[in-house]
């Protein structure tokens, strides 16, 4: 979304410098996952190459248009491939940093926190104003009971998206009137879903943000 693109770029307003060092993310999931989606957000922040791998107990059919998508995220702007993408058989996403020395962490709100954690990004997740990040991670729980319940009916589906609607009936974004992790988890999963189970609400919160 171009408004996720326009506020992941900017300086932190919180003073904290940002983490420039380079990124060695790995990031596992199935075959259109959110993490997907995700994996190309963080990319362009960072400004990092993608690579994408299908690993053997992957049974899914890999999406060619969207593979040559995430390649060319980047392409030309910078030399080193910072995000690595492992299509498996997994039921939810799951990641690594520094490959080989940290056991794997599932969840995409835990990917995301991490992400903000480690590059400084306080304007997306600020620990410090702890009532902001306990609304965040409350609606990050809610995003991931959405994830973890994309194969539900549509009458569950229907009500988990309602629960998070309400959250932007007063505001702006889900948090509040700046953008948070909250917003690109969301973003990510809404993406992902059959489009007939997104209420009109969403659509155009989806499309503004």
């Amino acid at each position: 979304s171009s408004g996720i693109n326009a506020e992941y770029g900017e300086t932190d307003c919180c003073g904290v410098s940002e983490n420039t060092s380079k990124l060695d993310l790995v990031i596992g999931c199935s075959v259109g996952s959110p993490a997907v989606y995700m994996a190309a957000i963080i990319a362009r922040k960072v400004n990092c190459l993608i690579k994408v791998f299908s690993h053997s107990s992957n049974t899914k059919e890999v999406d060619s248009t969207i593979t040559n998508k995430l390649l060319c995220v980047n392409s030309g702007e910078t030399d080193y491939c910072g995000v690595n993408i492992i299509y498996k058989d997994t039921a939810a996403p799951y990641f690594m940093a520094c490959p080989g020395r940290q056991v794997a962490v599932s969840g995409l709100s835990n990917i995301l926190r991490y992400i903000a954690r480690e590059r400084n990004y306080t304007s997306l997740y600020n620990e410090a104003d702890l009532e902001t990040a306990a609304l965040t991670d409350e609606i990050l729980s809610l995003i991931d009971s959405l994830e973890q319940r994309s194969n539900a009916s549509a009458s569950e589906i229907g009500q988990i998206l309602n629960s998070i609607t309400g959250y932007i009936k007063s505001s702006t974004y889900l948090a509040g009137e700046t953008l948070s992790i909250a917003d690109i988890a969301l973003c990510c999963v809404l993406v992902s879903l059959d489009s007939k189970l997104v209420p009109n609400t969403l659509r155009s919160y989806l499309s503004n943000t």
